[in-house]
């Protein structure tokens, strides 16, 4: 659920985004409750609105780098972004039986539609990430168990 206090044309409206499906939108605006029909959805983003992601202290021991360092083979268990992207559609949700090859999201990197697929048979246990989300190289998307 988000909240939102907007102007618009001087006017004040509370709204609160109660819940989105792939359809309709349940708003209560000023605390009157919408139901608002989705007609097509298009993800806009402009550079300036992407974040800029923080580093993390991660505690433990350190790993070095060298410059030819190649990053690691992901997990068996876990679907890593194999490059700095835009997560575009996920299509399984927690708990989701799922086939080793089969299809859970796209992330869209330098234009390219990515179709990233589960790493072996199993459930998914935690999905880490949401449309929408910029994710750099590494990143953990979704964990198999």
């Amino acid at each position: 659920m988000r909240k939102y206090d907007l102007t618009i044309n001087s006017n004040n409206y509370e709204v609160i985004v109660k819940e989105v499906t792939d359809t309709e939108v349940l708003a209560e605006v000023n605390g009157q409750e919408h139901t608002v029909s989705i007609k097509n959805i298009e993800r806009l983003v402009l550079p300036e609105s992407v974040p800029k992601l923080q580093p993390k202290e991660v505690s433990g021991p350190r790993a070095s780098f060298s410059a030819t360092a190649t990053p690691s083979r992901p997990s068996a268990d876990k679907v890593i972004a194999p490059m700095p992207g835009q997560i575009k559609s996920i299509f399984v949700r927690e708990g989701d039986k799922v086939k080793q090859g089969q299809k859970l999201l796209i992330m869209e990197a330098m234009k390219l539609e990515n179709k990233l697929p589960a790493t072996r048979d199993g459930v998914v246990k935690k999905i880490l990430v949401r449309d929408g989300d910029i994710v750099s190289q590494g990143h953990e998307l979704i964990i198999i168990g």
